[in-house]
C-alpha cells in the first residue's frame, strides 16, 4: 500500500552543518489519500549570520529574516503538519537531519517514516543522467517560478509524485517506495552501482571525493593528494564492509562530519580481508599513509609525547616529557607511556599523582625549591624534600605506569598470526588463510613471511613501533581464544 499520509518537506538554510547551521526557510505540503490537504510556508529567523552565497542562490535578504519568526515560535505548526506523516524530501537526509537537530533545540525528539526522492527517481529512472531537483523539473516538464526556495521546490516534489501515480502502475510505485523506504539515502554524487557491488565481508572501505573548501578556501591537501582527481575523505573498517558503509549513510545521521562526506563522496574503494584483525591493521597502516581529510587523528602531525624517567642526585624518579617521532622498539622499556598531546600528558600525570600520591614536583607539573604544593595539602609524603623513603616511593611511581607502560613482549621472538575466513564445508574448515607476521609488538606484514611460514629477518630492522598496532594487538591477545591462532617462528612462548 502506499503511503496515506505524506508531508512533502523542503528548507533552506544558512549552510550545511545541521548540528551548527539554522533553517531560515521551510515549507510543507500535506497531502491525504493523494489530496493536498493543507500547506505551510515561512521563513524563520535563524538568529544567527546569512551568508551571502546563501543571500545569492535564495535571494534570502538579512532584512526579510530579521522580521520573521523564530523556529521556536513556529514549531508547533510544523509538527501539526508533519503529525502522522510519511517525511517526503529532495535529498532527505539533509532536510531531515536539519528539522530534527531545531527540535532537539527545543527538548523535542522528532522520528518519522522518510523516503528520499533522489533515491525514488534513481529506481524508476535509472537511465536519467542526474537526478537532483533541477533534472526532476527539466525531465518531468514541471514549472517551478522561484527556485531554491523553500515552499515552491516542495511544491516540485508533490507534482512529481503526481505524475508518478498518473503515469506508472500501482505495484511498480509500491516496490519502488518499498526499496526506497528500506534503503539508506543514496549520496547525490554516488553511482548506485557503487552500493551494489559492496562485498559483504570484513575488510577496509576508502571514500572518495573532491576537494572540500572551508570557509576560507580550500581545505589544505598533502602534494600526493593533489595530483589526484579525487581525494581519501574518509577510512574504515568493518567485519562486514557492506553494513559499516550502508550505515554511515542512514537519514538520521546527525553526524556533521557524516553529513560533509555524503555531499562530498563520488566513489568507494574496498580491500576484503580474511577477518577482523586484518581489518583492523589494514586501517591503520592506511589512514597513516592517505592522511583522510576527516580521519581526524590522522591529520595531526605524527608526533608523540612520551613520559621518561631519570634518577635525581638524591635517587628518587623523576618524571620529564619528550616529543617522539620514530620509536625503537628494542627502547620501550625506557618509556612510562604514551600520550597525543603534552595536554594528555600533564592531565594523566596529574591524576596520577592524587591517585598514588605522587610528589607532582618530581613529576615535572611543578617547578619549585621547596617542597610541592601538594606536600602542603598532605597529597604527597614530602619526596621533593627528601622525607619519603626512596625506594617506597620509587616503587608507587612504578606501580602507578603499570597500565600505560608498554607491556613487555611476551613471546621469545617473532610470531605468525593465523586468521582464516571461516568458511567450512563437508571437508572442514575451508578458505583463505592470512598470516601476520609480528615481533616485539611490530607488524611486520604478511609480504614478510615466505611459502614456509617464516620470518624474512632482513626486513624487521626497518620496522617501528605503531601505538596504535600495539592497542590492536594487545586488544587480540587479551582473548584467549585467539592464542590458538598464533605460532612461533622460533622459540618457545615465554614461560610466566
Amino acid at each position: 500500500m502506499l503511503p496515506g499520509k505524506l508531508a512533502f518537506v523542503d528548507i533552506e538554510t544558512t549552510g550545511t552543518r545541521s548540528s551548527y547551521d539554522r533553517i531560515i526557510e521551510i515549507g510543507i505540503l500535506r497531502v491525504e489519500n493523494n489530496q493536498l490537504v493543507r500547506t505551510f510556508q515561512s521563513l524563520v529567523n535563524p538568529q544567527s549570520y546569512l551568508p551571502k552565497e546563501i543571500t545569492m542562490l535564495t535571494g534570502i535578504t538579512e532584512q526579510e529574516i530579521e522580521n520573521a519568526p523564530t523556529f521556536r515560535s513556529i514549531k508547533d505548526d510544523i509538527l501539526e503538519m508533519l503529525e502522522d506523516c510519511t517525511f517526503v524530501a529532495h535529498n532527505v537526509r539533509f532536510d531531515y537531519a536539519f528539522l530534527k537537530h531545531e527540535l532537539l533545540r527545543e527538548n523535542i525528539t522528532y522520528s518519522a517514516k522518510h523516503f528520499c526522492t533522489v533515491r525514488l527517481s534513481r529506481i524508476l529512472f535509472p537511465h536519467w543522467q542526474r537526478h537532483n531537483l533541477d533534472a526532476v523539473i527539466s525531465e518531468c516538464n514541471i514549472q517551478c517560478i522561484n527556485r531554491h526556495r523553500a515552499f515552491d521546490d516542495a511544491q516540485v516534489l508533490f507534482a512529481f509524485y503526481q505524475q508518478l501515480l498518473k503515469a506508472l502502475p500501482a505495484k511498480k510505485l509500491e516496490e519502488a517506495l518499498s526499496k526506497t523506504m528500506k534503503k539508506p539515502s543514496m549520496p547525490i554524487n554516488l553511482p548506485m552501482e557503487e552500493l551494489d557491488k559492496l562485498p559483504e565481508k570484513p575488510g577496509v572501505y576508502i571514500f572518495y571525493g573532491d576537494q572540500p573548501k572551508t570557509e576560507t578556501g580550500i581545505l589544505k591537501l598533502s602534494d600526493s593528494q593533489k595530483f589526484l582527481q579525487t581525494v581519501p575523505l574518509y577510512v574504515g573498517k568493518s567485519i562486514n564492509i557492506r553494513n559499516r558503509v550502508l550505515s554511515h549513510f542512514s537519514s538520521d545521521i546527525s553526524s556533521t562530519t557524516e553529513m560533509h562526506i555524503t555531499q562530498q563522496i563520488k566513489r568507494i574503494e574496498t580491500i576484503p580481508t580474511t577477518g577482523e584483525l586484518g581489518a583492523l591493521l589494514l586501517e591503520s597502516q592506511l589512514i597513516k599513509e592517505l592522511l583522510p581529510i576527516y580521519n581526524k587523528k590522522s591529520r595531526i602531525k605524527h608526533e608523540l609525547i612520551t613520559v621518561k624517567k631519570r634518577k635525581n642526585k638524591f635517587g628518587y624518579d623523576e618524571c620529564y616529557l619528550e616529543p617522539i617521532t620514530t620509536i625503537n622498539a628494542d627502547m620501550l622499556h625506557e618509556f612510562l607511556g604514551f600520550y597525543r598531546s603534552r595536554k594528555q600528558a600533564k592531565a594523566t600525570l596529574a591524576d596520577l599523582a592524587k591517585q598514588h600520591m605522587l610528589c607532582e614536583k618530581l613529576l615535572g607539573l611543578e617547578k619549585t625549591n621547596d617542597a610541592c604544593f601538594a606536600h602542603r595539602l598532605n597529597r604527597c609524603k614530602g619526596a621533593c624534600i627528601g622525607k619519603e623513603n626512596v625506594t617506597l616511593y620509587n616503587l608507587k611511581l612504578q606501580i602507578a605506569f603499570s597500565e600505560s607502560k608498554i607491556l613487555p613482549w611476551p613471546f621469545k621472538g617473532a610470531i605468525l598470526i593465523q586468521e582464516s575466513e571461516g568458511i567450512y564445508d563437508e571437508f572442514g574448515l575451508q578458505g583463505k588463510n592470512e598470516y601476520f607476521a609480528i615481533d616485539n609488538w611490530c607488524y611486520l606484514g604478511t609480504t614478510h613471511v615466505d611459502s614456509e611460514g617464516n620470518i624474512n629477518d632482513k626486513q624487521s630492522d626497518k620496522v617501528t613501533f605503531d601505538l596504535d598496532i600495539y592497542n590492536i594487538l594487545r586488544q587480540f591477545l587479551k582473548n584467549p581464544a585467539n592464542r590458538k591462532k598464533i605460532k612461533l617462528c622460533h622459540e618457545q612462548h615465554k614461560s610466566s
